[in-house]
């Protein structure tokens, strides 16, 4: 979310009229907002570079198409966003109804049938391979990862966290990604650092095996933490 000052400027109004309305013509913002046309296509241009704004051509009654604007996915995001705080307050509940072991459970629960829905992208490699799908796996998923060889094994780094605010107060989150990669991995990975627990970043080691022979499933580890 932008600093509040953001919203006091043209073009935050701008992108508060987006929100507000959904769609807006540059004339129907430069009305809004008494500025010329001409200075709210200068402003909608640059939030469209940022990616904040979007253009598309739109019949508008009767009237030739005419260019019409529309906040992003972006652009939502620049509004308060609530989702973490609802989801500690769920896992707060059911922490108190069912206990931590539960939560921990349910977790290592998502990251098992996720190993499982995504098993072919694993399958018939050796342990690079599977270090290399994983990071990709997880970057499409919005986790900024590396790794490197380390001795006879790989050194594997998580700098950021989806579920950053949410996972001092519950580390079971973490059972998700743990849960995946005990699945996946040839032997359960070793954890030296951990954001939950205050960390920079989470780091993993594991050793190397060879491949698999081809046909042959990684086995599925018992999912305990």
């Amino acid at each position: 979310m932008r600093e509040q000052s953001f919203f006091q400027t043209t073009r935050g109004r701008i992108v508060r009229s987006l929100k507000q309305h959904r769609l807006r013509t540059a004339a129907q913002l430069s009305e809004e907002h008494g500025v010329t046309a001409n200075a709210v296509r200068q402003h909608l241009s640059r939030l469209g570079r940022d990616g904040l704004v979007a253009e598309r051509a739109e019949r508008l009654g009767r009237t030739k198409p005419t260019l019409v604007y529309s906040l992003t996915e972006e652009g939502e995001r620049l509004f308060p966003q609530r989702y973490p705080l609802l989801l500690t307050v769920l896992m707060d509940e059911l922490s108190r109804e069912e206990g931590p072991e539960r939560l921990q459970e349910l977790f290592a629960n998502i990251g098992r049938r996720s190993a499982q829905r995504h098993a072919e992208r694993f399958a018939d490699k050796d342990t690079a391979g599977v270090v290399h799908e994983l990071a990709a796996f997880l970057r499409e998923r919005g986790v900024i990862v590396e790794y490197e060889r380390s001795g006879d094994g790989f050194t594997f780094r998580e700098h950021n966290c989806p579920f950053r605010e949410n996972v001092s107060a519950h580390p079971e989150i973490c059972a998700m990604v743990h849960t995946l990669m005990e699945q996946v991995l040839p032997e359960k990975p070793r954890q030296t650092a951990s954001i939950a627990a205050g960390d920079a970043r989470c780091e993993f080691e594991f050793g190397a095996v060879a491949a698999p022979k081809p046909g042959t499933a990684v086995p599925a580890l018992s999912g305990e933490h």
